[in-house]
């Protein structure tokens, strides 16, 4: 740092002291010439009253004479003047040829008072005089002495004087302006050091302390500011924790949240709203229709400007894909000026799934709704049919009474398959892992369907590759997980003489270190169009409702099995293609 103020303040010294020396010398200069000047008009006045006492009162004598004898004892000029200005004696010139002293200022003012003093300089004599001349009474008329000394005593006394004053001074001023600047060097050599401490406390340094010797304003003072420091320090700690926690916040909200001005300008944006509307690039600074490609936010923007409440409004996007988002708009306020609108907050809450689930809920309650009316309605007619005297018919009552019991058993089978999903649901009902063999699981499964796939001429065929022969499973929650995906592929082959087979085989997953086992039910029946493909699993969702009613489904087999698969901990895929089969693969992380 330069020493600029302490060069400052050094001349200021240098500029002031002069000043202040000069004014002093020429203030005692002019007391002490006063003085001075003082005391020789007193002296002179004490020696013109002891002359005038000698005088002779002749006036026909000559008075040159006794002038010189009297400046030959007192050392002054004498001159006797006569009341009308005329030189009746003086020592140093002839009288007779003095000119009139009746202008001078001493004998005027001695004519008035008695005494009269000038200073003035003498054309004779080339040098200033002091004239100090008094009346003196005689008859008849009135005389004046005057005495002259030439100033140079004075002048050499002040010189002298104003020598000694000005040493003194100079040797004052010196050890004022050493003593001053060596306060002054500690002051701004601590001031210095407050403004390096300030300098590296702005640049971020805040471990570093300032510590002063002195104990003054100025130590009181940097004991403050390294105070200060610290205390920002840990403000700007806390402020930097507070910003962490509030950027993980928005960085890991699921919900997406905008910033915006009261023009639509983003402010700021999470990582949510990029995902949610795709964008990949920076888009702070630009506005909502011209980043997000939506006009129904700036009409939410809008509102809130004018109206300033909150605002809630469904929104669609169809980009990258249909989605159902719930977005709301809450205006905010800057603390100053009070309340005037800064801003406005958009909050995005992705409700895709729950629409979804809406859907799937009214489609489930009208599945459900028809797949009991239709038994319910054929019991209640021909149980309606026999009570007005159908029983009495032999023969069509039984057929009557076995289609009353067949409806009951596909509702009993409606009733069970969704008490058994809703238990897989509620956890009610457990999965308990135990090492079990697959060959000895298929062969049950193929047991179990073999005559309904004989009927059809169809085949089954069992497929373990060596060493693939365990697997950690509930036994009986696995052979309910094959035989309805047998009984599916059945349902749907009508070909005879087709393959329907179960196989198991080793399997890499992309991006997993180890190896899993996959079961595969593969059959070459109708095979499910690619659209259904996302929605197969779901309760009541059948490809072909007519078909499937007639063969006896109740549309819930694929929703128990997928259920059943995710109790497991394993993830299950469907391949299929039109008119070619469909393969559901279980694929279950175990090693092996």
């Amino acid at each position: 740092m330069k020493p600029l103020l302490f060069r400052r303040i050094l001349i200021s010294y240098l500029l002031i002291t002069p000043l202040l020396l000069l004014s002093l010398e020429l203030y005692l200069s002019s007391s002490i010439k006063n003085d001075q000047i003082s005391n020789l008009r007193k002296n002179l006045v004490i020696q013109a009253r002891l002359i005038a006492d000698q005088i002779p009162s002749s006036l026909t004598r000559n008075l040159d004479d006794f002038c010189k004898r009297v400046k030959e004892k007192s050392g002054a000029r004498v001159t006797i003047i006569d009341s009308s200005g005329a030189v009746l004696g003086d020592s140093d010139e002839p009288s007779e040829k003095m000119e009139n002293h009746s202008d001078r200022p001493e004998i005027q003012d001695a004519a008035v008072s008695d005494a009269g003093s000038s200073i003035r300089y003498s054309k004779t004599l080339q040098k200033d005089l002091f004239y100090l001349a008094i009346s003196i009474k005689s008859d008849p008329d009135k005389r004046f002495l005057r005495l002259s000394m030439p100033l140079y005593d004075v002048q050499k006394a002040m010189n002298t004087i104003r020598i000694r004053i000005i040493i003194a001074s100079l040797a004052v001023t010196f050890i004022v302006i050493l003593f001053g600047l060596i306060q002054t060097r500690r002051v701004t050599k601590s001031i210095e050091g407050i403004t390096d401490f300030s300098k590296e406390v702005a640049a971020g340094h805040f471990k570093k302390r300032l510590f002063l010797k002195e104990k003054d304003e100025l130590g009181e003072l940097g004991k403050n500011i390294s105070n200060m420091a610290q205390d920002l320090s840990a403000r700007l700690i806390q402020t930097e924790e507070e910003k962490g926690k509030v950027e993980a916040i928005l960085r890991n909200m699921s919900d997406g949240l905008v910033l915006t001005d009261t023009k639509g300008t983003i402010l700021l944006i999470n990582a949510a709203v990029r995902n949610l509307f795709s964008v990949q690039s920076d888009i702070t600074g630009k506005t909502l229709t011209e980043a997000l490609r939506n006009a129904d936010l700036m009409e939410l923007i809008e509102s809130v400007v004018e109206n300033k409440e909150k605002v809630s409004r469904e929104i669609k996007i169809t980009r990258p894909g249909d989605l159902y988002i719930l977005a709301t708009a809450t205006p905010f306020y800057s603390p100053k000026p009070e309340n005037e609108l800064s801003g406005v907050v958009l909050l995005f809450h992705d409700i895709t799934r729950l629409r979804k689930l809406e859907e799937i809920r009214k489609d489930f309650v009208a599945n459900v709704s028809h797949e009991i009316k239709t038994p319910i309605t054929a019991i209640k007619g021909f149980a309606e049919t026999l009570i007005e005297g159908a029983i009495n018919d032999t023969d069509n009552a039984l057929k009557f009474l076995g289609t009353i019991r067949n409806h009951s058993e596909r509702l009993n089978s409606l009733v069970n398959d969704l008490l058994t999903l809703s238990s897989i649901e509620l956890g009610d009902i457990l999965v308990t892992k135990k090492t079990i063999n697959l060959n000895e699981i298929i062969d049950t499964v193929f047991a179990t369907l073999q005559e309904k796939a004989q009927a059809k001429g169809l085949y089954l065929r069992k497929e373990v590759t060596p060493g693939i022969t365990e697997i950690d499973a509930d036994r009986d929650r696995l052979i309910q997980i094959l035989i309805n995906l047998v009984d599916n592929g059945i349902k749907f082959t009508d070909t005879e003489g087709i393959t329907i087979k179960v196989k198991t085989e080793k399997l890499q997953v992309e991006g997993e270190e180890k190896d899993f086992i996959a079961i595969s039910v593969a059959d070459t029946g109708a095979g499910i169009p690619k659209k259904h493909l996302p929605r197969i699993g779901e309760r009541f969702y059948r490809v072909d409702s007519a078909r499937s009613r007639e063969l006896g489904g109740t549309g819930l087999g694929l929703a128990i099995v997928k259920h059943l698969v995710k109790a497991h901990g394993w993830e299950m895929k469907i391949e299929s293609t039109e008119g070619q089969g469909t393969t559901v693969h279980l694929i279950c992380p175990s090693e092996f």
